[in-house]
């Protein structure tokens, strides 16, 4: 097959970081090539150079069918036939679906007004490719992030792109969403597209590649067909070593004291009824569906916005979940799913974000201890292995990885009692994800009560003591380790005749 694309030994240095150095490799035209690699590999950073968000550093270059690619904006891109799909959402949330897909791309009407007609026409498009059913005129802020992921791809689809990058592209989509985008992504192939696929998931890789590039550290490792090799080879060399595979553990046998009580919580429609205990101790999975109410039921137990009707018990004694602030104060933590929107500061430095929790207790009259601040934040950037120059590195310029390893130690600088973390290995790479199942399980060992939601099944499997699964804002059961099996969280999570 012609090549595509040639990545010449591009380089991309940023104030501190050395993101890419030297990287070369090509893609052939009408495949899917997956990009992997650990969190700051320098994935994400390649693929903006390619798609115009970033210019590479003088010396290397990119070629496209055969020309020179020098891009200035995504806009110069989209020209080109280049589009991408971010790992971080890049919406108007205050704007409809239909304003986002084609924003800067307006149809207009006699070259002045914008035509809304078209402009819903193109959106309809797109919607029924990607088999969406929702109303182009729905406010973007409304929908879920599985939904807003969604919207995401189908603005890339109006550019009819012949290059298509999609960074972690299922990241918050359901089993179902996902295969939506595989056919989506098979009939793209098939019309001619190719495709750059980053993902952590080997199975996707596996499942939908024809190559790999591997990335470790900003260098390029080895690009190769996929049917030539294994899951374990791709693993050693993203980490460079072989990584010990993470098996399920059995909880211990003796009986842990109750720390957090909730009793028929409800905030309708999103949840209603919701009891369930958290022991010392103990990590338990939160299982269901997107859209089952999961998240919003977590939010309601940290008071962002509270609940309606129902009870919350920490160590025996009724508590008031009237705001996150008195949350907070009884040691309740919560890593949220939407880490950019909800868990960071993204123009702070990486200090500034995971102290900002626990500034109450780093301050004496009123004043910071500055001390004390750069002591808790050395510690945790050691313990979570935080890849970062320096903490008075801007946040935003660190990869998704650590921006999720710094919103998680945020929460452990509070010296939570129970710590609620929505989905914790979204966008996390292989070994990043080992690091921090590792964590959990040390943190609990340490007497930590922890519930953990997440839309990966062997993920909720492999770390759980116990499995809630939720449906339609219902608790629908409980599985012991012993009873937890993929086919029967899906059955609770799915089938009417299991409720």
């Amino acid at each position: 097959m012609p090549t595509l694309l040639s990545v010449e030994a591009v380089s991309k240095s940023f104030p501190g970081v050395r993101a890419l150095e030297d990287v070369s490799f090509t893609v052939e035209a009408g495949t899917v090539h997956a990009v992997m690699g650990e969190n700051g590999a320098g994935k994400s950073t390649l693929m903006l150079c390619i798609a115009g968000v970033q210019r590479p550093d003088p010396g290397g270059r990119l070629m496209f069918e055969g020309q020179p690619l020098d891009l200035h904006s995504t806009r110069d891109a989209n020209r080109h036939g280049i589009a991408i799909v971010f790992q971080e959402l890049n919406l108007a949330p205050n704007l409809s679906i239909a304003e986002n897909i084609v924003l800067g791309q307006e149809p207009r009407a006699g070259r002045v007004f914008v035509d809304r007609a078209a402009m819903r026409g193109q959106a309809r498009t797109v919607l029924r490719r990607l088999g969406i059913d929702l109303d182009p005129d729905t406010r973007l802020g409304s929908l879920t992030i599985a939904q807003q992921q969604l919207v995401e791809i189908c603005k890339s689809l109006v550019h009819r792109p012949r290059l298509l990058i999609l960074d972690e592209p299922t990241s918050s989509l359901s089993e179902a969403e996902t295969l939506v985008l595989f056919r989506v992504i098979a009939d793209l192939r098939r019309e001619g597209v190719t495709m750059l696929y980053i993902s952590h998931r080997m199975r996707e890789v596996f499942a939908l590649c024809d190559a790999v590039t591997v990335l470790r550290d900003g260098r390029h490792v080895r690009t190769t067909p996929l049917a030539g090799t294994d899951q374990d080879e791709i693993v050693r060399l993203m980490v460079g070593r072989d990584l010990a595979s993470v098996q399920r553990v059995p909880p211990g046998a003796e009986e842990r004291p109750v720390v957090l009580s909730v009793r028929g919580l409800t905030r309708a429609p999103q949840y209603r009824d919701i009891s369930f205990e958290l022991r010392r101790g103990e990590i338990v999975g939160l299982a269901g569906l997107v859209g089952a109410g999961r998240s919003e039921m977590a939010l309601g137990v940290f008071g962002a916005p509270p609940p309606d009707a129902g009870e919350v018990w920490l160590h025996g004694a009724r508590i008031a979940v009237d705001r996150p602030l008195t949350a907070m104060r009884h040691g309740i933590g919560l890593v949220p799913e939407d880490r950019k929107g909800q868990g960071l500061v993204l123009m702070h430095g990486v200090g500034t974000n995971l102290s900002l929790a626990a500034l109450r207790r780093l301050s004496k009259a009123g004043m910071i201890d500055f001390a004390a601040e750069r002591g808790v934040v050395d510690k945790y950037v050691r313990r979570l292995r935080v890849k970062t120059p320096g903490r008075d590195q801007v946040i935003g310029l660190l990869s998704g990885g650590n921006q999720q390893k710094v919103v998680l130690a945020k929460w452990l600088a509070t010296n939570p009692t129970v710590l609620i973390i929505d989905e914790p290995t979204r966008g996390v790479d292989v070994g990043a994800k080992a690091e921090i199942y590792a964590l959990m399980r040390e943190l609990a060992a340490e007497g930590l009560a922890i519930l953990v939601i997440s839309s990966d099944l062997p993920e909720v499997l492999t770390i759980s003591d116990r499995v809630l699964v939720m449906r339609e804002g219902r608790m629908m059961g409980e599985l012991s380790h012993a009873e937890a099996t993929e086919e029967r969280i899906m059955a609770l999570a799915a089938l009417e005749h299991a409720a």
